[in-house]
């Protein structure tokens, strides 16, 4: 069961999403920092093998992105230790001094107490308007409920 905790922390990234060029928008810029993740988990199914857990993340983000972001997720363990996960959540905070919200939405897979992923940012509001990138991020899980990590992101603002 920890191992499924904790690879719910993994759940910080989406799909990856394509970032259209546009001649108003401003220049990409690549921005990094690092979490804390805390997961609650809500409900706990058995399918097939499968552990599938649903549940709410709370992350505090630091470095480029200050503030917290709020999701909800999925992830499937398989018998053999991996997981993959996904999870949709609200960035509220501060980005290159605007302040607003933005969706970060996410998706990973990994094994054990690591993982990989990758982020997609949109829907701004506030000084976040326009906001969209991609990212990756790499969480290293330090409890059952709780992970740290670091992320890397290409965000541009659009008019």
């Amino acid at each position: 069961m920890r191992k499924l905790a904790m690879a719910l922390l993994a759940v910080p990234v989406l799909v990856p999403g394509v970032v259209p060029a546009s001649a108003s928008a401003s220049t990409i810029e690549s921005e990094s920092g690092s979490f804390t993740s805390t997961v609650g988990i809500s409900r706990v199914e058995n399918v097939g093998g499968n552990t599938i857990l649903y549940g709410p993340e709370v992350q505090r983000l630091t470095g480029a992105f200050s503030g917290t972001r709020v999701a909800t997720g999925v992830m499937i363990v398989h018998a053999d230790g991996s997981f993959e996960a996904r999870d949709e959540g609200v960035f509220t905070g501060t980005v290159d001094g605007r302040s607003g919200t933005v969706e970060i939405d996410g998706v990973s897979k990994g094994v054990g107490t690591s993982g990989a992923g990758q982020l997609v940012f949109d829907h701004g509001t506030g000084g976040l308007t326009g906001l969209r990138g991609q990212g990756t991020f790499a969480p290293q899980f330090t409890s059952s409920t709780t992970a740290t990590g670091t992320y890397s992101a290409d965000i541009h603002f659009t008019p």
